[in-house]
C-alpha cells in the first residue's frame, strides 16, 4: 500500500518567524542531549517501521482458517473481522493523517508501534471472535496512525531533490505483506504454538523499533494546533477531479484485489490446490505483493499514466489466468496468475498515486490525500465483506469467479480511459 506525504498547511497561516524559530532551536536542542542516527539510517529504520506494521497486517492471514475451526465462525464473520483492519485504518488516518505536522512524526510513529504490540497482545489473549476482532481494528488503528508519519518522515529524510521515497514507502509496505502472508503461513504451519509464535515475534519486533525509533532524529518541529488539526477534511481539488475519477476504477480494481487476497486467498488456495497445507495460502499472499514489489521497483523512473496502463493491462490478465484456474482447479495455473496479477497490483498503485497526488497544490494535499485513501480502503474492505456473505450461501467456488470478473471489467475500463486519454491528450506526463 503507498503512504505519501500528508503534511498540511493547516495552521501556518499567521504564524511568524519568532515562533518557528523557538520551535526549531527546541527541536535541534532537544535532538543534541543524545547521540541521533544518521539520515540516512533513520530513513531506512523508518521504511523497515512500515514493512513491520505491513507485515503484521498479513500475519493473521494464514490464521483465519484455524481460528474459523477453532471457534467454528462463519465466512461471513471471517470476513468481517478482516474488513475491522481496513475500516480503523482509514477512520483513525482521517483523524491523525496530519497530527505528526504539529506534535512531530517520533510521537505519532511510537504511538502506533505502542497501538500494534498491543494489538499483539490482544491476539495472544484472544479466546473468541470478541477479542480477535478487537486485535485486528487495534492493529488497524496503528497503521492508520502511523503510516501518515511514517510516509512523511520518509520524504523529509530523503536526500534533496530525490524521488526516492515514494518507491521506498510502496516497497516497504507490499513487501511487508508479502513476507508477512509467507512467514506466518510456513510457522503457523511448522512452527510450534501456531496461534501465539507469530505474535510473541512481532511484539518484541515492536518494542525494538520503538527503542531504535527513540534514538531518531526529529524530522519536523512542532507547533500549535494539533486538536483543530483532528478534523478531518476530505476535497477533491477542482483541477485534479477529472483525473481522480479517471483513475478511480483502477484504484478500486487494485484494492479489491489486495482485499481479496488476503481475507479469502488461503482459502481459495486450499480448494484449488486441494491441500491443507497452510504454506500455499501464505504463497499465494507472497506471489502478489512479493511481485507487486518488484514492479513498483521496475516502474520507479517511469511517468505515472504510463504505469498505472501497464498495471491495469498486467490485473487484467492476471485476473483472466486467475479465472481459468479456478475453473479448472489447475495449482500452477493459480500461482501464474497470481504472480501476473501481482506485477500489475504493484505497478498500478504507484502509477495510481503518482498520477493523482501531483494535482493538488501544498495546502490541498491532506484532503486529496484523504479522498486517495477513502476510495482505496472503501475498494479494500466492503467488496470482500459482501463476498464473504456471498461465500456463506453460495460458496467460494461460486462466488471468486464472480469477483474476479467484477475486477476485471474494471480494469479494463481504466485501460480503456487511460488509453483514450493519452490519444485525446498525447502531451499529458
Amino acid at each position: 500500500m503507498t503512504v505519501p506525504d500528508i503534511n498540511s498547511s493547516r495552521g501556518r497561516a499567521g504564524s511568524n518567524v519568532e515562533p518557528g524559530h523557538r520551535h526549531v532551536t527546541k527541536a535541534a536542542r532537544g535532538n543534541a542531549r543524545y547521540p541521533r542516527l544518521p539520515r540516512a539510517a533513520a530513513f531506512w529504520l523508518v521504511a523497515g517501521v512500515l514493512f513491520l506494521l505491513f507485515f503484521a497486517a498479513a500475519a493473521p492471514s494464514p490464521l483465519y482458517g484455524v481460528y474459523q475451526a477453532r471457534w467454528r465462525f462463519s465466512p461471513t464473520t471471517l470476513t468481517v473481522v478482516f474488513a475491522a483492519y481496513a475500516l480503523l485504518l482509514l477512520v483513525t488516518l482521517l483523524v491523525f493523517g496530519s497530527v505528526s505536522d504539529y506534535l512531530g512524526r517520533r510521537r505519532v510513529i511510537l504511538a502506533g508501534l505502542a497501538m500494534a504490540a498491543g494489538a499483539c497482545g490482544l491476539f495472544l489473549a484472544a479466546d473468541g471472535v470478541g477479542l480477535l476482532f478487537a486485535a485486528r481494528a487495534l492493529h488497524g488503528a496503528a497503521v492508520g496512525t502511523a503510516s501518515s508519519a511514517l510516509g512523511a518522515a520518509l520524504i523529509d529524510l530523503q536526500p534533496e531533490g530525490s524521488r526516492r521515497a515514494p518507491v521506498v514507502t510502496t516497497a516497504a509496505a507490499l513487501s511487508g505483506l508479502a513476507v508477512g502472508g509467507l512467514g506466518a503461513s510456513v510457522l503457523v504451519q511448522y512452527a510450534p504454538a501456531p496461534t501465539h509464535l507469530i505474535w510473541w515475534l512481532l511484539l518484541g519486533a515492536d518494542l525494538a523499533a520503538a527503542v531504535a525509533v527513540l534514538a531518531m532524529s526529529e524530522t519536523t518541529p512542532g507547533r500549535p494546533g494539533a486538536l483543530a488539526s483532528l478534523r478531518p477534511r476530505v476535497a477533491v481539488p477542482r483541477q485534479a477531479r477529472g483525473t481522480f475519477a479517471m483513475a478511480l476504477p483502477c484504484l478500486i480494481a487494485v484494492w479489491m484485489t489486495s482485499g481479496f487476497y488476503l481475507a479469502l486467498g488461503p482459502s481459495l488456495a486450499a480448494q484449488v490446490l486441494h491441500s491443507p497445507d497452510l504454506l500455499w495460502g501464505g504463497l499465494v499472499i507472497f506471489l502478489l505483493n512479493g511481485v507487486g514489489t518488484a514492479a513498483t521497483v521496475v516502474a520507479r523512473r517511469a511517468s505515472g499514466p504510463a504505469t498505472m496502463l501497464a498495471g491495469c493491462l498486467f490485473l487484467l490478465t492476471g485476473i483472466a489466468v486467475t479465472l481459468a484456474a479456478i475453473e479448472t482447479a489447475s495449482a500452477p495455473t493459480l500461482l501464474a496468475g497470481t504472480a501476473v496479477a501481482g506485477s500489475g497490483f504493484g505497478a498500478a498503485m504507484l502509477g495510481a498515486f503518482r498520477t493523482i497526488s501531483t494535482l493538488a497544490a501544498p495546502g490541498q494535499r491532506a484532503g486529496l490525500i484523504a479522498a486517495y485513501f477513502i476510495a482505496s480502503y472503501t475498494a479494500f474492505s466492503i467488496p470482500v465483506v459482501i463476498a464473504g456473505v456471498a461465500t456463506t450461501h453460495f460458496g467460494l467456488q461460486r462466488t471468486a469467479p464472480v469477483y474476479c470478473t467484477v475486477i476485471a471489467v474494471l480494469a479494463a475500463v481504466a485501460a480503456a480511459s487511460l488509453i483514450f486519454r493519452g490519444r485525446a491528450h498525447p502531451g499529458a506526463s
